[in-house]
């Protein structure tokens, strides 16, 4: 007699994994391909107002994600990554007039309605296409190619400006080509089981008014965006000002590059194995273990005595976030009601999006007025508060949906 495989050790394989992953990689390394030059060349023209602009553009685009996130509810995923990628390249591409403060703008404005459907879409592909044992593995070879992608545009950026000639041609070449790869990504998007909603969602789903949805899902609404709002505010105390924050804790300037360098190899590494990890333990009590572990180095930056210390932290850091990352997003899936997904998935990008405009805004005064090491330590007990607010909210979430077969049960045993 032969035994089946078990499904929690082989599951089989998603049809479009493959094609997710390559879009993954070929999308974000036309992004960062593209973030890399964009200020560089602004800043060769004098003209470094403009790129603000269309930074601050894309930010506010991306905090409308919850409309977005609505249109990937009625249309399914295809149509809005399709839609996506050809938006964010068209922006892409704009950035090349860089005397226009008015076409800077707009690149933003375009940049980042593409980015985010593209970043939801993917979330929601991965929520109706593979199933729960499936879903660790989809999203950590996603975010392995998201971080692979990262290194090889952020890598290539200058050497391609150079080979590609001096003056502007380098730089314009170098942006229409990102925004090429971007482009490129139609011919991957993947295919997709049809999205089918049923029940009190389908009557969620059709309504014309997002209010009637957050009022049906009050709850859960206010938790994600308050959550979204968290980790958006403190990851943005951190992130920008990483180079700063190891130059005060003793690495040397030439060093510096080579350390966060370090840090994304040490992520890609984490994402190799995320999966099968996951697979096998409960994302409620990874996500715990992971962001404590986040605060925990966190607190290392913080108080480190020496500059390894403080290299090594970082590194450790970043795979542990990574790791919160993946299981989080295994959480949502998990909770989010699948006629919604992309609603709510838009909601926690919307609110992630506001706390890190307003984590970078306040960031900088931080760090000049109360400096890097009590910032640092503002950011450990955010993160350490996170850590503790989301394995509550989704246990109060998972707790919610079992009362109504709990009661039928004690009746019936009655």
């Amino acid at each position: 007699m032969t035994t089946a495989p078990s499904t929690a050790t082989a599951p089989a394989r998603v049809p479009g994994a493959r094609r997710v992953a390559a879009f993954t990689l070929l999308f974000f390394a036309g992004m960062w391909l593209s973030k890399t030059v964009h200020p560089l060349y602004f800043e060769r023209h004098g003209h470094l107002v403009a790129f603000g602009l269309s930074y601050t553009a894309m930010a506010i685009a991306g905090t409308m994600s919850v409309f977005v996130g609505r249109l990937a509810d009625r249309w399914g995923p295809r149509p809005v990554m399709a839609l996506g990628s050809v938006l964010y390249s068209a922006g892409m591409a704009l950035r090349v007039f860089h005397d226009s403060p008015a076409l800077a703008v707009v690149s933003g404005v375009v940049g980042g309605l593409g980015a985010s459907s593209v970043f939801i879409a993917l979330r929601t592909w991965t929520l109706l296409n593979a199933d729960e044992s499936q879903r660790p593995g989809v999203i950590s070879r996603r975010e392995f190619m998201n971080q692979a992608g990262m290194a090889l545009g952020t890598g290539s950026a200058g050497a391609l400006v150079t080979v590609i000639g001096s003056g502007d041609r380098g730089y314009v070449a170098v942006l229409l080509l990102a925004a090429g790869f971007v482009l490129a990504t139609l011919a991957l998007v993947p295919p997709s089981r049809p999205h089918v909603p049923a029940g009190a969602d389908k009557e969620a789903a059709d309504s014309p008014r997002l209010r009637d949805v957050f009022t049906r899902h009050r709850s859960m609404a206010l938790g994600v965006a308050g959550l979204g709002l968290l980790m958006g505010f403190y990851v943005s105390l951190l992130s920008p000002y990483l180079p700063l924050l190891l130059a005060d804790r003793g690495v040397p300037l030439a060093w510096v590059g080579v350390v966060l360098a370090v840090a994304s190899i040490v992520r890609l590494a984490a994402a190799s194995v995320a999966g099968r990890y996951l697979r096998e333990r409960s994302p409620l009590a990874v996500f715990l273990i992971s962001e404590a572990c986040c605060a925990a180095t966190t607190l290392v930056l913080a108080v480190a005595a020496g500059p390894w210390i403080a290299a090594v932290a970082l590194a450790l850091r970043g795979a542990f976030l990574l790791g919160a990352t993946v299981s989080q997003e295994l959480l949502q899936l998990n909770a989010f009601p699948t006629a919604l997904a992309g609603v709510f998935f838009g909601l926690t990008q919307s609110a992630f999006l506001a706390g890190d405009s307003l984590g970078g805004a306040l960031g900088g005064l931080l760090y000049h007025r109360l400096g890097s090491s009590t910032t640092v330590l503002i950011a450990t007990a955010l993160t350490a508060a996170n850590a503790v607010l989301v394995p509550l909210f989704y246990r109060r979430l998972r707790a919610a949906s079992v009362p109504g077969p709990r009661k039928e049960t004690e009746s019936v045993a009655s």
